[in-house]
């Protein structure tokens, strides 16, 4: 079993690992504002902010949880930073929509690939913002399930993750095609009720099960892949 001492240590070097990446994302945006005088993928450092937002809440999370005090205070916090984390995670995952801003460029034409270099940069650019946001996400639903899994069972633990990868893949929905926003849920929650009613049927449906496949099925590939580590 890895000590305590050394889970401190490797979730430190995630930390500056993905701060690092992200300093390094946001410097790729400022090169191309200042080389192409657009700020057309701008928009990438918002959605990494947000990306951000889960993954902080799962280390609270974590560190609440950690204290063998028990309390209804303790019980109020865990359950309060639960819920924004809920409603926060699928901010993550979405990143990964943002590849369709790439659809525009034509990289291959004839025999040969398109060489124009902003197109590769930009491709370069996007990819590494939604690897972040997504391992981000990743990170904070492994943090949660693995609380889930040592205060309850395994079993538990995995039905947890089927459940927010379910609820993610609809949110993204949500946020890709109504354009809605996590926030709505505590800002506007009778509006956001009757804009996800309205449009309860069969594509919405689809669509949510589609992506909450895919955020399920790459959880199970990268959790597997954690554990060479220890072979």
């Amino acid at each position: 079993m890895v000590r305590e001492k050394d889970r401190l240590v490797n979730i430190r070097e995630i930390i500056r690992t993905l701060i690092i990446l992200s300093v390094i994302g946001f410097a790729m945006i400022f090169f191309r504002v200042v080389n192409q005088g657009s700020i057309r993928f701008a928009f990438l450092v918002w959605n990494l902010f947000l990306a951000w937002i889960p993954f902080s809440l799962s280390l609270m999370i974590n560190y609440i949880n950690r204290d063998k005090k028990y309390g209804i205070r303790k019980y109020i916090y865990l359950s309060a930073l639960g819920f924004l984390w809920l409603i926060f995670y699928p901010n993550a995952p979405y990143v990964v929509t943002d590849i369709i801003h790439l659809s525009n460029y034509n990289y291959y034409g004839g025999y040969n690939f398109n060489s124009s270099f902003i197109i590769w940069y930009d491709f370069i650019l996007v990819m590494l913002f939604v690897f972040i946001s997504y391992i981000l996400g990743h990170i904070s639903l492994f943090i949660i399930h693995k609380i889930i899994e040592k205060k309850y069972n395994s079993v538990l633990g995995w039905i947890f993750v089927s459940i927010v990868s379910i609820l993610s893949g609809f949110a993204i929905y949500l946020g890709r095609f109504l354009r809605l926003n996590s926030w709505e849920i505590i800002t506007n929650p009778i509006s956001l009720l009757g804009e996800i009613l309205a449009d309860l049927n069969i594509p919405t449906l689809k669509f949510t099960v589609m992506f909450g496949a895919f955020i399920f099925s790459i959880y199970i590939l990268i959790y597997n892949l954690s554990f060479l580590k220890k072979e």
